[in-house]
């Protein structure tokens, strides 16, 4: 089990040894990662240590090596006196971003520059933050600041075609590009895997881009014949906007069938969100390279499993 610290105002404790369950998740649709600690709080037993987490408190988790994995704070307790645990679930300060509110004018700003002045305004450390070079103009009334955000890289992303998510780092906010990372290690079902289940939807397919410009006139179109010869034609309009190359738009906008894979195995703190792995799965024809939708790592019972949602690159 990794090493679990808190740390309030009379100082930092090692809690490890009265934690019985500890779930670590993220998405990289979610703003914050999570951590959920079941405490052991015997009642009954005079003798055994107790300790009692309050709201706000800062929780730290570690792996086996002592590299930090989680920061955060307590968002809600709750004591369970029959069964002589404390429930707790805590937000690192991405958190913050999605119940803040702001209001901006941004001309001519990169999404790293709108991003280092809405987290300056919540004092959010800001570490590494992808680089786009894409200039943006957005007015923002009121916006959520990880809204705000948010639009910013899917501004860059409808040009470049990569996909973009928050991540908090040992207390610093930090942008990464989605499936840039590769792990090294190939999961293959005779290893590793324990449980794995695949599934196509076809629903949300957009096989057909036509672009117009302000004054209805037609530019042009991009399409995917493949998918149009499968399903028919799925059509979508663009409307051509000043600071946006037209052709890449639209084609960002083609959506294919959407897979829905999802993997439950031995635990390995290293795989999160946003990363691309490898698997080669024999029972189900999962062969190639995903990138980690979102992840939960679950520690108890002297077992450590993980489940992975993944999607293709």
């Amino acid at each position: 089990m990794p090493k679990v610290l808190l740390k309030n105002k009379t100082g930092t404790i090692d809690v490890t040894n009265m934690i019985s369950t500890i779930k670590w998740s993220g998405s990289i649709s979610e703003v914050a990662r999570i951590l959920e600690l079941e405490i052991l709080y015997p009642l009954h037993d005079h003798y055994a240590p107790k300790i009692y987490l309050n709201i706000g408190d800062e929780m730290y988790l570690y792996d086996d090596t002592g590299e930090e994995l989680f920061r955060g704070r307590v968002f809600y307790n709750e004591q369970f006196g029959e069964q002589g645990t404390i429930q707790i679930t805590c937000y690192d300060d991405a958190i913050r971003l999605s119940k803040s509110k702001g209001k901006y004018n941004f001309k001519n700003k990169t999404e790293e520059a709108i991003t280092r002045t809405v987290c300056n305004d919540l004092v959010i450390s800001v570490g590494k933050l992808a680089t786009t070079s894409i200039s943006q103009k957005m007015l923002c009334s009121s916006m959520g600041i990880y809204e705000i955000i948010k639009s910013a890289y899917e501004g860059a992303s409808k040009q470049n075609t990569k996909k973009y998510h928050i991540i908090m780092k040992q207390g610093k906010l930090n942008v990464e590009e989605v499936g840039k990372e590769v792990l090294d290690y190939t999961l293959k079902a005779d290893s590793i895997i324990l449980e794995s289940t695949y599934s196509e939807n076809a629903e949300g397919v957009v096989n057909k881009v036509k672009i117009y410009d302000e004054n209805d006139q037609y530019l042009g179109v991009v399409q995917n014949d493949e998918l149009i010869d499968l399903l028919g034609v799925f059509q979508e309009v663009y409307i051509k906007e000043e600071d946006k190359q037209a052709k890449a738009v639209a084609q960002s906008m083609l959506q294919a069938i959407d897979e829905e894979i999802s993997i439950t195995v031995i635990g390995n703190t290293s795989y999160i969100s946003g990363k691309t792995i490898k698997i080669e799965d024999s029972l189900t024809k999962l062969m190639g390279s995903f990138y980690i939708e979102s992840d939960e790592h679950k520690w108890a019972g002297g077992k450590y499993r993980m489940k992975l949602d993944l999607k293709s690159k």
